[in-house]
């Protein structure tokens, strides 16, 4: 009877030690974004294979693998495209993965802005985001404005609505002002919350910071 219940302890304990290793196995919750221009998402861990998708900057992955070899499998949290990116292609998440923040009512200019300077004169973009009733639907208003040199101005104004999810938004649709109901986009938008820095939003590789802000993103009286 002894050797019995000692043959099952036996079992039972190497069963728990197999476990154990299985579960410590595991890959941890990691989130990662693309902190470069030119990386590609690719089929398998070499930098020849065949390309799955470009990448932009902002763009966020969750690790499917351990890293391994200077290589990494990810899954991209929006559109689900899997592949391996370089390690040295991406910054770690030092914050919490949630949706960018959305201001509590309709706002009727840019809050967060990008600039660029050419030969040419100075364009500035801008966006803004907010919630619509009590769910995850959102509005947002985009804004466009060239400065030539010559002293020409150029504005332009387009609105769309989306939906917030941890890490991003998606806007699929183009509305005009005050409608419900717009054109679907080939192409959906999607706004990346900084999670390397909190600095802002990425949209289309280009990093968006709050309006006479060189640095810094400070959401502390925010709700």
């Amino acid at each position: 009877m002894k050797s019995i219940l000692s043959k099952i302890a036996f079992f039972i304990a190497v069963g728990a030690t197999i476990l154990t290793a299985s579960c410590s196995k595991e890959v941890p919750e990691t989130y990662v974004a693309v902190k470069m221009a030119g990386i590609e998402l690719k089929s398998s861990p070499d930098a020849k294979s065949e390309t799955v998708a470009p990448t932009s900057m902002g763009e966020i992955f969750r690790f499917m693998e351990f890293p391994a070899d200077g290589w990494v499998k990810v899954r991209n949290i929006a559109t689900g495209a899997e592949g391996y990116l370089d390690t040295l292609a991406f910054a770690r998440s030092k914050f919490p993965l949630l949706a960018p923040e959305l201001a509590e009512q309709e706002v009727d200019e840019a809050y967060l802005v990008n600039t660029e300077t050419t030969e040419t004169g100075e364009q500035a973009l801008g966006w803004s985001f907010w919630k619509v009733g009590d769910g995850d639907d959102v509005r947002a208003f985009r804004s466009e404005s060239v400065v030539y040199t010559d002293g020409r101005i150029r504005g332009y104004q387009t609105y769309y609505k989306g939906v917030a999810r941890n890490g991003y938004l998606l806007l699929d649709e183009q509305v005009e002002y005050g409608e419900e109901n717009g054109t679907k986009l080939e192409s959906p938008i999607i706004v990346w919350e900084d999670i390397a820095g909190r600095h802002g939003v990425y949209v289309n590789g280009k990093l968006f910071i709050p309006a006479n802000s060189g640095a810094g993103f400070d959401t502390d009286g925010w709700e």
